[in-house]
């Protein structure tokens, strides 16, 4: 495999057009990833079957990249439940949705059931989204009322996201999409200091100069949000109440568990994933996506069936919540786009198979005399450069002495462009 052939690959230009890159084994997948990300100079949205998918692609495909590469992170509940996801997936997906209207390169994972969900507009987080910068004339009192408009919870010491706590002229907060809490010091009407601090011990560490301010919740939940939640209600269920009712609940301000599966009834329209993407989008889809939609919906409808009936816990209709399968690819069409697949394809205008083979086996076995045999024999009669990748930097650490029983010592290198170019035959 030689760095030309694999940096030679074939381009869509315009929405519509589709290429296919096949013959992908092993890590020849992430890497062309990598490769096409580094080399258009194009945000990338790869589109796979399922979660673990995603989850397995992702430490691979930044072994190969200096790019930011992300997960878009599912809620993790199944269609319907009646709980609501993590405090911390919901930062995490609000702040990937953030920084989408201002990326231009990069590469962003989805899972195809996650990309057919429809998210709040994005007017919503435009409108909710603050900065706040040292110096700012903006009073304590102001400040706590924005969060509370944003959905923000007030307690006695913040821990996650989505609180704040104020005590005298300090006020914490730990903001949606951030990875650490801040304390912000008031001086009258201004903002004297902004620093992280540790929520473990409560204590201050670096000083910054600004923060971002993302809203709570994918949903707005001030007084006008709330009334126009109510009112969409009535047009399609019957307001029961009974205190524990999701409509009796909205209208105190409670959040029930599991209150973003009616989160559409807060906005007069929702979006999609697609709505985020930047112009210069390059769409990567990977293994049988439509029978994977088709599959997510069937279980939505099933699930949708059996819960419905509850009076108290009326349930909006799938297509409410997800697209479905035609307005997905129908969205796919908005796209130049790129199929990724494992097995070759027929060579033709359009369809490209990237010239590399599968590995022997080469498995350590540790019932052998040698564990490490076939693969001592395979750098051995190989007559090309030999490059080993691995996670992190233990990992590095703990494969070179297990190489070193077989004296196969590989130069250490710091990314794959340097192993390449690097004289020796074996790198790291």
């Amino acid at each position: 495999m030689t760095k030309q052939a694999l940096f030679d690959l074939p381009s869509p230009e315009k929405a519509g057009d589709t290429r296919v890159v096949a013959n992908l084994h092993g890590a020849a997948l992430p890497l062309t990833v990598a490769t096409l990300a580094q080399q258009q100079q194009r945000f990338i949205l790869m589109v796979v079957p399922d979660n673990q998918t995603a989850l397995k692609l992702l430490p691979e495909i930044r072994q190969f990249t200096k790019r930011e590469c992300h997960i878009f992170p599912d809620w993790e509940t199944l269609p319907y439940d009646n709980f609501s996801p993590h405090q911390d997936i919901i930062s995490d997906r609000i702040a990937r949705l953030y920084q989408l209207s201002q990326q231009r390169n990069g590469i962003l994972i989805v899972p195809v059931s996650t990309l057919m969900q429809r998210v709040m507009p994005r007017s919503f987080l435009v409108q909710h989204a603050l900065m706040v910068k040292k110096g700012d004339r903006l009073s304590l009192e102001k400040l706590r009322h924005q969060l509370e408009l944003s959905g923000y919870r007030h307690v006695d010491q913040v821990i996650e996201h989505g609180e704040y706590a104020s005590r005298g002229s300090i006020l914490d907060l730990f903001p949606m999409g951030s990875n650490q809490p801040y304390r912000i010091d008031f001086f009258d009407d201004e903002v004297d200091t902004i620093r992280e601090f540790d929520p473990e011990n409560q204590r201050s560490t670096q000083e910054l100069d600004s923060i971002n301010l993302l809203p709570a919740h994918e949903f707005p939940t001030d007084d006008d949000a709330v009334e126009q939640f109510r009112g969409r209600w009535r047009e399609r269920f019957e307001a029961r109440r009974e205190p524990e009712s999701i409509y009796q609940q909205v209208s105190k301000k409670t959040w029930p568990a599991g209150i973003e599966y009616w989160q559409p009834l807060f906005f007069e329209q929702t979006e999609t994933l697609f709505d985020y993407l930047p112009d210069n989008t390059l769409l990567l889809t990977k293994g049988d996506l439509e029978a994977a939609a088709k599959q997510f919906l069937g279980d939505a409808d099933y699930r949708y069936d059996q819960r419905r009936v509850d009076p108290l816990r009326p349930l909006l209709a799938p297509n409410e919540l997800w697209q479905n399968v035609d307005e997905l690819f129908a969205s796919f069409k908005s796209y130049p786009r790129i199929k990724v697949q494992i097995d070759e394809t027929e060579e033709k205008a359009g369809r490209h198979n990237v010239p590399v083979s599968a590995l022997p086996e080469l498995t350590v076995n540790q019932q052998l005399k040698e564990p490490l045999g076939a693969l001592r024999k395979f750098a051995e009669s190989f007559s090309g450069k030999v490059i080993f990748s691995v996670e992190t930097e233990g990992r590095r650490e703990a494969m070179l002495d297990l190489l070193a029983r077989i004296k196969i010592r590989p130069m250490v290198c710091g990314s794959l462009e340097e192993a390449l170019d690097n004289p020796t035959s074996l790198g790291w």
